[in-house]
């Protein structure tokens, strides 16, 4: 969906991290213009650099939903007054930031979470992003699983082996 928003908001070149080969067509389904894969073993500043290849040079926005190593990389592959905004941690829940790195391209951090949002603000993001998937111009690849597999799922959602987001569904009365 993010890739799909990006085009949407007229984003220059797009860029996604997929750690499955399952990722990796969606992202290029939605519009991505390259794609970087993503390994167990990737260090910052090698992932980094096949981050400012895939963008042809630094980027100005990352939007994260992964933290860890590629949230690391990826503030290393910002542009000078670049800002990353992370939306979770999927690959990890803490990533190593160096100071030299944030301050030396005035990097900005920014933590985003819908909880935050008034009701308006909710109503009005719900209201975009419900008209363009009435319209076909957003999709979700996803697959519907059980609840009593939700800790499954977040497993399989957490080492990438997932075709799109998990739905969990409560069983019938």
């Amino acid at each position: 969906a993010a890739v799909q928003l990006a085009r949407l908001a007229g984003a220059g070149r797009v860029v996604a991290a997929c750690r499955s080969d399952a990722a990796v067509y969606s992202a290029r389904r939605s519009g991505a213009d390259a794609v970087v894969r993503l390994a167990a073993a990737d260090e910052p500043e090698t992932l980094a650099g096949r981050f400012r290849q895939a963008a042809d040079g630094p980027v100005d926005l990352v939007l994260d939903p992964l933290f860890g190593v590629p949230a690391a990389a990826a503030l290393r592959a910002l542009a000078p007054g670049g800002r990353l905004v992370n939306l979770g941690g999927s690959a990890a829940p803490t990533a190593t930031i160096d100071s030299a790195t944030l301050r030396g391209g005035s990097l900005r951090i920014l933590g985003y979470t819908n909880n935050e949002l008034t009701a308006a603000e909710r109503a009005t993001a719900i209201t975009l992003v419900a008209g363009h998937a009435a319209a076909g111009r957003l999709t979700v690849t996803h697959q519907v699983r059980p609840l009593a597999e939700a800790a499954e799922a977040w497993a399989d959602q957490r080492a990438g082996t997932t075709a799109g987001r998990i739905v969990l569904v409560p069983p019938p009365d």
